[in-house]
């Protein structure tokens, strides 16, 4: 304070200084201000919005933790080889070394903390898949979303209570300050409408979250559209913007961990589908089956629908629809996914589904025909499908895409007025594209050189690609977070 510094072709009067700013107060930015803070640095996190929280306080809050090291790089391996994604081999090591201590982290935050597994690999068929272990916090939080409160009520209690880190919320950041070395030293933030310069004397850490909520950079990295977001409202890029400003170079913009879902009026965000039963069908636009409708991994639901048709110009599965009738309405929410995202947490789905076929989030049909009609797909199509589909479930077999199907089980069969459909988009659960980061969670220039003392975590950058793990996200927040607050805390303050 009162220091002044020749950055970026300016000259500034610090409003504040500190050791180590973080931007960004969700799961990533706490779990790298806890490491900081223990490593002997002063932390100040800025967090855009009035309470944080990000993308993990509104999941399902699983973290991995691996139960063999290499066992789990054969398996994220295996991942980034099938989906062709850009792969760095040390960073999954460097991954897969450390998330094995996530549980023992985790638990350590508090003392009385238990966890406990809840699953496992989402692509099975993998090398190295029975590694894969996803966890969950135990704690008072309720709902879909109760244990990544559980989580993240762990983080605010050990950043704010046990160690009492300062975090300034409505404190976006802005702009990355670098001096004439490219070293970066601080950081423009807006606070009350004016600009504030704060001084970082030993590092900065981005741990801002993706882009799921900027149009424009998903048109121009991801291929699908309409795309819709089922995150935090709060994730439009700024991190990446900032990032490339002082020469980061990108990578895994395309990848992303994408749900089915629906938009609605009156919600800034989607809600996820993920049908609870199997007495469904999806038809594209031309009322015909394109899927193995329970095959889909939950987190891949865009690559299941991204296929662009050269000929009729246009994405012939995006929307897509949910077809079922009433057996299925009755027998309780058609969506697993209730009460997650964004939207999920602000709207209590109906037991029975009637209050969102009154809104007609769920269209109707008395008949096939006048379903059909509502949601302009053709009738003949849709109800020539629907034979079909009937046919194979009294024959046991499903002749078009393999799906298992009980010989003796006629309750799939879909034939009980009225009939409904839900029209479905890829919803966004988050992007995992951005600035390049090392084993060390310092971001990379376009040339693959770290840039001084700028480090990320989580979301921001992340080291998946096209093909997620689910619960593999928070715990990147937790492996990157540690490794980003002590290596930023290591660095030499400067003058």
């Amino acid at each position: 304070m009162g220091d002044n510094v020749a950055a970026n072709e300016e000259v500034l009067i610090w409003d504040r200084e500190t050791d180590v700013v973080i931007a960004g107060y969700g799961g990533a930015g706490a779990v790298a201000a806890i490491e900081a803070h223990d490593a002997g640095a002063e932390v100040l996190i800025l967090e855009s919005t009035d309470k944080g929280g990000g993308n993990t306080i509104i999941s399902f809050g699983g973290f991995l933790c691996p139960t063999n090291v290499e066992e789990a790089v054969t398996y994220i391996s295996g991942l980034f080889d099938l989906s062709l994604s850009a792969k760095d081999d040390s960073l999954i090591r460097i991954f897969a070394e450390e998330s094995v201590k996530n549980v023992e982290w985790v638990t350590g935050l508090k003392e009385g903390t238990k966890v406990h597994s809840y699953g496992g690999a989402g692509f099975p068929t993998v090398e190295g898949a029975e590694s894969m272990n996803k966890y969950i916090a135990h704690g008072d939080g309720k709902g879909m979303t109760g244990f990544a409160q559980n989580l993240f009520n762990l983080f605010r209690y050990a950043v704010e209570d046990q160690r009492e880190i300062p975090v300034l919320t409505r404190t976006p950041a802005r702009r990355l300050v670098t001096n004439h070395s490219g070293e970066v030293v601080g950081m423009i933030a807006e606070a009350e409408g004016k600009e504030i310069s704060i001084k970082a004397k030993r590092a900065v850490i981005l741990t801002t979250g993706g882009y799921e909520a900027d149009i424009g950079m998903l048109q121009n990295h991801v291929k699908g559209f309409p795309i819709h977001s089922l995150g935090h409202p709060g994730n439009t890029g700024d991190g990446i913007r900032m990032a490339q400003k002082v020469g980061a170079g990108l990578w895994h913009m395309n990848g992303v961990s994408c749900a089915l879902g629906i938009k609605v009026p009156g919600f800034e965000s989607a809600f996820g589908i993920l049908m609870g039963r199997p007495e469904h069908i999806f038809v594209d636009k031309g009322g015909k089956r394109f899927v193995n409708e329970v095959e889909i991994e939950n987190h891949a639901g865009l690559l299941a629908v991204d296929f662009y048709d050269a000929q009729s110009l246009e994405y012939p599965r995006i929307p897509c629809y949910a077809i079922f009738d009433e057996e299925v309405r009755n027998r309780g929410r058609i969506t697993k996914m209730a009460g997650l995202g964004a939207a999920g947490v602000e709207h209590e789905w109906s037991k029975d589904n009637s209050v969102e076929i009154e809104k007609g989030w769920i269209k109707k049909g008395e008949t096939l025909k006048s379903l059909a009609e509502s949601i302009h797909v053709d009738p003949v199509a849709l109800e020539r499908t629907i034979s079909k589909w009937n046919q194979d479930v009294d024959r046991g077999e499903d002749t078009d895409f393999g799906r298992e199907i009980a010989a003796d089980d006629g309750s799939m069969r879909i034939e009980t007025a009225p009939f409904y459909a839900v029209e479905l988009y890829p919803c966004l659960i988050n992007t995992q594209g951005g600035p390049r980061r090392n084993g060390k969670a310092q971001v990379l220039d376009a040339f693959g050189d770290p840039i001084p003392r700028l480090y990320s975590a989580g979301e921001l950058g992340s080291m998946w690609g096209q093909i997620y793990q689910g619960s593999g996200n928070i715990a990147e927040c937790i492996v990157f977070g540690r490794i980003a607050g002590k290596n930023g805390a290591s660095e030499e303050p400067w003058n």
